[in-house]
């Protein structure tokens, strides 16, 4: 009898752990997005996004510029290609850069109105002396929409906040332990230690 259960447990095992060296199929296939049309290269607008520069194109949600790269979130993913009309590529959520990550999917409906438009060729040109002697920062403009998207970053991060429970913190901590310490039979709750 006992031999019976190792060989069905063995055999249970077996089936379900795969062989050493077997090839597993884990492949997903990730559909690449529809190309983006556009009647020619298209404005971009610098995102206040701290420390370095993020360009987006207004009114197509989800599609940035940076360090040379060209990045679209659709359907859920994200792609990178080397220009804005180019092959997109899927790239994990991890190796998208933080500073494109950080910015609002809906910061292109905050968008003033007369918000200051780039060229593409300005873009294509200049983007790296901009993004190392910081050129936007100079102006006014840009230094009113930093403070506003740090103000609505600041309150998007409390709303967020509202939800979570309080941390505990240090000293809270300890009372809670010195509590736990005092014996059950002290009514006063001053408490003599075990």
């Amino acid at each position: 009898m006992r031999q019976i259960i190792y060989l069905m447990v063995s055999l249970l095992f077996l089936i379900s752990v795969p062989l050493v060296g077997a090839a597993v199929d884990v492949n997903i296939t990730i559909g690449v997005p529809p190309p983006l049309v556009f009647a020619g290269p298209p404005d971009v607008v610098v995102v206040p996004s701290g420390t370095a520069y993020v360009y987006m194109v207004p009114g197509r949600p989800g599609l940035y510029f940076y360090n040379n790269f060209w990045y679209r979130f659709h359907g859920s993913y994200w792609y990178w290609a080397h220009t804005y009309n180019g092959r997109w590529s899927y790239i994990e959520t991890h190796l998208v850069p933080r500073f494109i990550i950080d910015v609002p999917p809906d910061y292109y409906r905050h968008l003033p109105p007369r918000y200051y438009r780039i060229r593409y060729g300005d873009l294509d040109r200049h983007w790296y002396r901009w993004d190392k002697s910081r050129h936007w920062d100079r102006y006014d403009w840009y230094k009113r929409e930093y403070r506003e998207h740090e103000r609505r970053r600041h309150a998007r991060d409390l709303h967020r906040d509202e939800h979570k429970p309080p941390p505990h913190n240090y000293r809270d901590l300890k009372k809670d332990r010195r509590d736990q310490r005092r014996h059950p039979d002290d009514r006063r709750g001053g408490g003599r230690n075990r």
